[in-house]
């Protein structure tokens, strides 16, 4: 299948090497997004979205200001391929946008005004209410091919896992953060009241149980209320 394509493959593979050393996130998605503008034939622009917290849709990632446009109009309306992407659809596949005025009637009729006319996307993943999607588009109809669906498919894995990694990582950093806080809280119950540790925890428990706030969040008011200030 890759016959005609074996360097452009090659060049794939080169990519995804860079983008095991990046030095962050979204230096990640850039060299994704830019790989995939530069290896699929048909790709002119391309962008990732994000679905987070309460509904949330944001932008993480964009090769062009057309795609942070399109993209603020997905978000503003909740309608449009990537939107689709995100909550039911593994791939949607847009041929021309002239032909669903009426399923996007803000996001088509922007697209076209921008001279946007057809689309690949691909969600990344969708758990919850977090999810994203990998987005491609032309400035033609009719654009996308099976090669480019293959080689879309193959840099919407590589943003899933970085997306996935890195947020995985901020978990356990809030982890990491969360448990010293309590720590530090706990450290200061002990010396206050003489309890042991386990009271300790057990009167945090309590103290977010009656208040109704999170653990983390009591664990670092104590903190803060026992932390001296400069004009102390």
């Amino acid at each position: 299948m890759f016959a005609e394509d074996d360097a452009r493959l090659r060049d794939f593979l080169s990519t995804g090497r860079r983008f095991a050393v990046a030095s962050s996130i979204e230096d990640t998605l850039a060299l994704v997004l830019s790989a995939a503008v530069d290896t699929s034939p048909a790709t002119d622009l391309a962008g990732v979205l994000l679905l987070e917290g309460r509904g949330t849709i944001t932008s993480p990632a964009t090769t062009d200001a057309v795609v942070n446009e399109l993209d603020q109009v997905q978000a503003d309306h909740t309608e449009g391929p990537c939107v689709d992407s995100i909550y039911d659809q593994e791939l949607v596949v847009v041929d021309d946008f002239a032909d669903h005025l009426d399923r996007w009637p803000h996001f088509a009729r922007r697209a076209l005004d921008l001279d946007v006319h057809s689309s690949l996307s691909f969600q990344l993943y969708s758990e919850g209410r977090s999810a994203a999607s990998l987005n491609l588009f032309s400035r033609r109809a009719n654009a996308f091919a099976e090669e480019d669906r293959i080689f879309g498919s193959l840099f919407a894995n590589q943003a899933g896992l970085a997306l996935r990694g890195a947020q995985r990582a901020a978990q356990l950093d809030r982890a990491v953060a969360s448990r010293d806080v309590i720590g530090t809280a706990k450290g200061i119950l002990i010396e206050r009241f003489g309890v042991g540790e386990d009271e300790a925890f057990q009167r945090l428990v309590r103290s977010s149980q009656d208040t109704n706030i999170k653990l983390v969040d009591v664990a670092r008011w104590l903190v803060a209320e026992s932390t001296p200030t400069a004009e102390d």
